[in-house]
């Protein structure tokens, strides 16, 4: 994600929660995950391309974030 990216919800709103992320791979769902993560949720990432789930698993810790 971009460094200077700043989401208009408060850091920690999703702590210590689980999310489904449907389609997590690409387009909104990818960018839904990634915010969410960003918002101290753990993302668990759903969708039909195992390589594009993985990628989005790496960015996502990459970040800082939990994803599986």
């Amino acid at each position: 994600m971009n460094a200077h990216y700043r989401s208009v919800f408060r850091p920690g709103l999703f702590a210590g929660q689980t999310v489904l992320v449907t389609g997590g791979g690409s387009g909104i769902g990818r960018c839904t995950a990634h915010e969410l993560a960003s918002l101290g949720a753990h993302v668990v990432l759903v969708g039909r391309n195992a390589q594009k789930l993985e990628r989005t698993c790496a960015e996502i810790a990459e970040d800082g974030g939990q994803a599986s």
